[in-house]
């Protein structure tokens, strides 16, 4: 019996039970949406990568300073967060466990930003985690104004676009990228900065 479906193993629905290609393969790209977000990062294999959320996290965010900012401060001011470092693509999830196993806190006293990425669940996933500053440059690249098709990630864009990554620089501040036109820095750790979390496939 002729089984009808995607018959490309590097299809993201492929149907290894499959005998004809019904011409329906998902291949897996930036601006796809699976694995409980938007595709932003594809490995070699074309099977593995990074989704981003479809959303900025705002579950216990605040406008500390007024500016307008619903975010999160990174925590850990004065402190240097052994580990966090890493910028690579890959080093995202390491650095934001690195920041809540060093038990960081904030100036608010509310929850750091990698707290608040390890603490989401969205679209029936819960392992999320702030990205590193490298996995931030690559998501505004593809699913920001830099990609192909403009910011189909729905980043905010204005003035105060500024996101979190996970990577340290120095004892008080840490890497972030605005995204209203991909500059990049490092600020204080206490400022209020905006969290796009991001997961493995």
């Amino acid at each position: 019996t002729d089984v009808f479906g995607c018959t490309d193993s590097t299809g993201y629905n492929f149907n290894p039970l499959a005998t004809i290609n019904n011409g329906d393969c998902v291949m897996l790209h930036p601006g796809v949406q699976v694995h409980g977000g938007i595709v932003f990062y594809v490995d070699e294999t074309g099977e593995h990568g990074l989704v981003a959320a479809m959303e900025d996290l705002t579950e216990g965010a605040t406008d500390l300073y007024g500016w307008g900012i619903n975010g999160y401060e990174w925590g850990c001011l004065g402190e240097n967060v052994i580990g966090a470092d890493g910028q690579a693509i890959g080093t995202g999830y390491q650095n934001t466990m690195d920041i809540v196993n060093q038990g960081c806190v904030t100036v608010s006293g509310g929850i750091t930003a990698a707290q608040a990425a390890l603490d989401a669940e969205i679209n029936g996933y819960s392992d999320w985690y702030l990205p590193s500053f490298d996995e931030l440059i690559e998501m505004y690249s593809t699913i920001g104004n830099e990609g192909l098709e403009g910011n189909i990630g729905g980043f905010d864009t204005s003035g105060l676009s500024t996101y979190w990554s996970s990577s340290e620089h120095l004892n008080n501040v840490a890497w972030l990228v605005y995204f209203n036109n991909g500059n990049t820095g490092n600020y204080n750790k206490y400022f209020t900065g905006r969290v796009r979390v991001i997961r493995a496939f």
